[in-house]
């Protein structure tokens, strides 16, 4: 049996014990290799040049041309579609990060990777002052045919897709699960309105449930697909910040809605501002970003 490098990528992350690192190890070795074909052999060099663990190396024979591996792939493609970092429609703002996915599962249409993207993060459990602020903020930035990238969580997060919806604008959600199951579970009929009318990315396979470490290795790509993130509202030490400092590592631009000294939900906020972050007061301040 014999791969193409856009069916190895396909294979590698379903691999038990393949990981990021490892899945990173492989692409670039890859890109010395760009004209690979994989086989058993092939796999054999791959496995001594690269950081791999005899776990993960035994690993990578016993299953990359397993058919139990042909069977969840076939099952991804026939939920959804696929894209590999090998692939011409991969983001190329997202390759440029430093764990890219090797491959990103999605529904819905994903010509919405190639729009102008803004990340849109914040609390949970936002404040009426949130609210009003997304209300005022996002509309006139959503009429600039700018696209709102978040994560589907509760709160800001549903807002900012909602807000994309109600102005017919475009909007991309990323999941920390499989592609077939919800988190929360209360987003469900949001979740199939933009697989059906938008986009839906996860780098996780079908029946991948959520865990505590999805969500932040979700938050990377967040920030990864935006080239400027805006923070609505956080507290002190908030799943945002972590998105906002990824951001910063990467390169990306931040902005933040100030909020009031005695919200904790402010905390966060006050303080990227503090740390240099673009105080946001209108929507003109963001799209002048664009």
């Amino acid at each position: 049996m014999q791969l193409t490098l856009r069916d190895f990528f396909m294979r590698l992350p379903l691999i038990t014990g393949i990981g990021q690192k490892a899945c990173r190890a492989c692409w670039i070795w890859t890109k010395h290799h760009p004209q690979a074909t994989f086989t058993p052999e092939l796999v054999d060099q791959l496995c001594t040049e690269i950081p791999m663990t005899i776990s993960q190396a035994t690993a990578m024979h016993q299953q990359l041309f397993s058919t139990e591996l042909t069977r969840q792939v076939r099952a991804n493609l026939t939920f959804g579609g696929c894209l590999t970092i090998v692939d011409q429609a991969y983001p190329a703002q997202l390759r440029e990060i430093y764990a890219p996915p090797v491959a990103l599962y999605f529904r819905g249409d994903v010509r919405l990777l190639q729009a102008t993207q803004l990340a849109v993060v914040g609390s949970r459990q936002p404040t009426p002052y949130a609210v009003q602020a997304m209300r005022r903020l996002l509309p006139a930035v959503v009429d600039h045919q700018i696209c709102i990238v978040s994560g589907l969580a509760q709160g800001v997060d549903t807002l900012g897709h909602q807000v994309a919806l109600a102005h017919h604008g475009h909007t991309v959600a990323v999941i920390g699960t499989g592609l077939d199951r919800c988190y929360p579970a209360c987003n469900r009929e949001l979740m199939t309105t933009l697989m059906r009318e938008q986009l839906v990315l996860s780098e996780y396979p079908l029946g991948t449930p959520g865990a505590r470490h999805h969500f932040p290795e979700r938050n990377r790509l967040i920030a990864g697909l935006a080239r400027t993130i805006l923070v609505i509202e956080a507290a002190h030490h908030s799943g945002s910040l972590i998105t906002a400092n990824i951001g910063l590592q990467e390169n990306r631009n931040i902005l933040a809605v100030p909020g009031p000294i005695t919200q904790k939900n402010s905390v966060g906020t006050n303080e990227l501002i503090l740390a240099g972050a673009k105080p946001v007061l209108n929507s003109g301040h963001i799209i002048e970003e664009f």
